[in-house]
């Protein structure tokens, strides 16, 4: 009896718990949600009351979209006493956004573009209306504002074909890059690493070995904050020649015959034209820069023309579209508690921890250990890896459905038959990732309205084979549950069926199959659209074009082994010293022409137009 009575007063004491943190974790959420809300606004009226911006103002450079890559450019640009215009759509970062683990908290505000991808017919079936969301960044900053920030380089055959010097620039990267360890992670990632050494796979430091093996995820992170590309722009007074303009929206690239005169752009309601003098370059993004070259008339010519866009330049722009996507969300459930939980993070210790020292669960970024290995299917074991396997320290049920489910657009009948039930459960996910996929996607305009949302269809599982890789990615985590190292926590499958699913015998490879076509995710690795070798050359010059640049994810040509944030840095820079030295080159020759012309002038006493 008095058992019984402790037993029920141990329920209603965890009910009472559970239901304070649910009260707690909706408030923190709706008051930060405000705040970002009132943060944007005020920089919005600050920028408008302060607006001093000159129509047909003449610079050297203008870059589009201060993301990733464009504060690189931007700066290293400026440094060479040039003067730089920097356009941006979004506004600047206000404070807190430097904390790690509220980066699916910023998804969805106004610091995010918000894409939504076209239904999926094979893929994303136990999404909204079968979309995938797509946050990029609406800020600057760019993506490296709300990703989660690993440092992942990838295998060194990704880049052999189009990026031969990548193993130089690693260690140039290195020296602008702020990269740390994990400040905090869950227990778990220990108990995981040890499992995939008894699998006999390699771990160690995957970005000095640039090869298959697992590691703790290395981070974009600096004192236990967020780096992210706008931190280069802190410098800003150094540049006095660097003009950065946020909330201005660029809606078309001015092209005289073959030359990129200026850029078209809103602010504040009103139109100007900025003019360039020797280049423009466009890194507004996989889906903006090749969406501003399609409305200036640069893209397939076909689809211009069913729009009434002129055609300038007839490319295959928008298409080429990949990224990786994974599954296995809530997959494996623990018999004790590993991973993160909201008592770690709604402790004000943890809070302490982060603001005095850095450290703690606020500096997680979600992302614990990462690594690539290969298929059952590859037969290849010393060429590309075909799956990586990213770890994170909980499920997505573990926040009651107030981000996740909303971030990542779960339906509401998913996340109540499948996920909801979990959110007391000890859920950890090992999400398998498709690293090459073999299908490709599009993007293409809406209308000739730049305020139109292009359509984003990335043709997700649409050859067989990317489902058939994805499962076996799957059946490698089964290996995972059997290992000595999982066991001992008692790791074991979820076993309820996935909704849509229900038909298929559970745990048969039709049921899997069924499971990742309804449970595509994506990995926020978006590439392709103005791919080097087919809409811009090595220089990332546009073809046919004399000085129209495009330097972001969009011109990768193929995705590489792991996340492109690094890559994505890399090339900025690579960017920037390609088209300094190209000035330099052409400011020697003018000088050479000009001296020649001298001494003609000087020998005949006449001057001759050379």
């Amino acid at each position: 009896m008095v058992f019984l009575y402790l037993s029920v007063n141990l329920i209603k004491m965890f009910l009472f718990t559970k239901s304070l943190l649910f009260i707690f974790t909706g408030t923190s959420i709706t008051l930060f949600l405000f705040y970002i809300h009132f943060a944007y606004m005020l920089d919005l009226y600050l920028q408008w009351f302060y607006n001093n911006v000159r129509d047909m103002q003449e610079y050297d450079y203008i870059v589009v979209g201060a993301g990733s890559a464009g504060t690189i450019l931007a700066t290293q640009l400026a440094e060479d006493k040039q003067s730089v215009l920097l356009l941006e759509t979004g506004g600047t970062a206000p404070f807190f956004l430097d904390i790690p683990l509220l980066a699916p908290m910023i998804q969805k505000t106004a610091y995010d573009w918000q894409y939504i991808t076209v239904p999926q017919e094979h893929a994303c079936k136990g999404l909204i209306n079968n979309q995938s969301r797509w946050p990029r960044g609406k800020i600057v900053g760019g993506t490296s504002r709300l990703n989660y920030m690993a440092y992942v380089l990838g295998h060194r055959q990704d880049y052999e074909t189009w990026f031969p010097d990548f193993m130089e620039s690693i260690v140039e990267n290195n020296k602008l890059v702020s990269i740390d360890e994990l400040r905090w992670s869950s227990d778990f990632a220990d108990v995981f690493l040890k499992a995939v050494k008894e699998l006999n796979h390699n771990i160690g430091d995957m970005n000095l070995q640039l090869d298959t093996g697992f590691m703790k995820a290395q981070l974009t992170m600096e004192n236990g904050r967020r780096w992210s590309s706008d931190k280069v722009l802190h410098q800003k007074s150094n540049y006095p020649n660097l003009t950065i303009l946020t909330h201005a929206r660029a809606t078309k690239v001015l092209v005289n015959l073959d030359k990129a005169e200026g850029i078209e752009f809103l602010r504040f309601g009103n139109k100007y034209t900025a003019i360039a003098e020797k280049e423009i370059i466009l890194s507004a993004g996989v889906i903006e820069s090749p969406k501003l070259l399609m409305l200036s008339g640069i893209g397939p010519k076909k689809h211009l023309k069913d729009l009434n866009i002129s055609v300038i330049n007839d490319l295959p722009v928008g298409q080429n579209l990949m990224d990786h996507i994974l599954t296995g969300l809530d997959l494996i459930m623990l018999n004790t508690t590993l991973g993160l939980n909201l008592f770690d993070v709604t402790n004000p210790m943890s809070a302490l921890n982060y603001f005095f020292f850095g450290k703690g669960p606020w500096t997680s970024a979600g992302v614990e250990v990462i690594g690539t290995f290969y298929s059952a299917l590859h037969t290849n074991k010393t060429g590309i890896p075909d799956l990586q396997l990213m770890v994170l320290p909980l499920g997505a049920a573990k926040d009651y459905g107030f981000i996740l489910k909303r971030a990542m657009g779960i339906s509401d009948e998913v996340y109540n038959k499948y996920f909801a039930s979990l959110s007391h459960e000890n859920t950890i996910t090992i999400a398998p990732v498709l690293l090459h996929p073999k299908s490709s996607g599009e993007l293409r305009l809406q209308s000739s309205n730049p305020f139109d949302e292009p359509l984003i269809d990335p043709k997700y599982l649409s050859n067989k084979e990317d489902i058939d890789t994805l499962v076996e990615g799957l059946y490698f985590i089964k290996k995972l549950l059997k290992t000595s190292a999982l066991r001992s926590f008692g790791a074991s499958l979820n076993r309820k069926s996935f909704p849509g699913c229900e038909n298929h015998t559970f745990d048969t490879r039709e049921y899997w199959k069924c499971y990742v076509q309804h449970l595509t995710l994506t990995s926020y690795h978006p590439v392709g659209t103005c791919r080097i070798n087919g809409v811009v050359d090595k220089s990332f010059r546009v073809y046919n074009m004399k000085n129209l640049y495009v330097v972001d994810a969009s011109v990768i040509p193929y995705l590489p082994s792991g996340n492109i944030n690094a890559v994505v840095l890399m090339l900025a820079q690579k960017a920037a010293h390609i088209i300094k030295e190209s000035k330099r080159i052409e400011e020697k020759k003018n000088i050479q022409r000009l001296y020649k012309s001298y001494n003609i002038c000087y020998v005949f006493n006449v001057c001759m137009d050379m």
